[in-house]
């Protein structure tokens, strides 16, 4: 079931199916409090709680998803757990790997952000493997174009750099065909 399926038939009332869907997120929500001092009955609290304030969020026809429901409800239950924390005095800090940081304002992601890094991906997989190394090694690794030229086999720097801009032409052309999607 999608994930504008499974809003659809919440708004709709009918939240058994959904929410069993959603429970198939409940042990890595669980491992998560555990491995920052929860046990397995405040995770089972956090968890119904995150899903009680999904439902309710959702079930408001203006509700707009900008990340994917799962991830939603990841959120939901991580900022549940950071007051949690906070309400016991703790200040061990959360590092949910495969989360981003949320407002207490909107619960959710910044959509253009989301779209922007779908975006991303989608054109950094299209280009050739050379580009994609030559973008991993200057922009991830903080190569210099020197360090890149020698590894990748260039003739000088200035052929590297050339390689560099055909390769940056190349995604800005894709990333202006890429549609994002919602």
């Amino acid at each position: 079931m999608e994930d504008h399926e499974i809003i659809a038939e919440i708004r709709k009332g009918n939240r058994e199916r959904p929410i069993q869907i959603l429970y198939k997120e409940f042990p890595k929500i669980k491992n998560n409090i555990i491995l920052s001092s929860g046990d397995k009955e405040i995770a089972e609290e956090i968890f119904n709680d995150s899903l009680l304030l999904l439902i309710e969020k959702v079930s408001n026809e203006e509700f707009i998803l900008t990340s994917k429901l799962s991830t939603y409800l990841f959120g939901i239950a991580r900022f549940l757990w950071k007051n949690e924390l906070r309400k016991r005095n703790k200040t061990q800090e959360l590092e949910w790997s495969d989360t981003l940081i949320i407002s207490e304002q909107d619960l959710g992601y910044d959509q253009t952000k989301e779209e922007r890094f779908t975006q991303l991906e989608q054109v950094i997989s299209s280009l050739s493997a050379k580009c994609q190394e030559i973008f991993e090694r200057f922009y991830f690794k903080k190569e210099s174009m020197e360090e890149l030229a020698r590894a990748l086999g260039f003739s000088s720097v200035n052929s590297a750099k050339t390689q560099k801009y055909k390769c940056m032409e190349q995604a800005i052309k894709m990333a202006a065909d890429v549609k994002p999607k919602i």
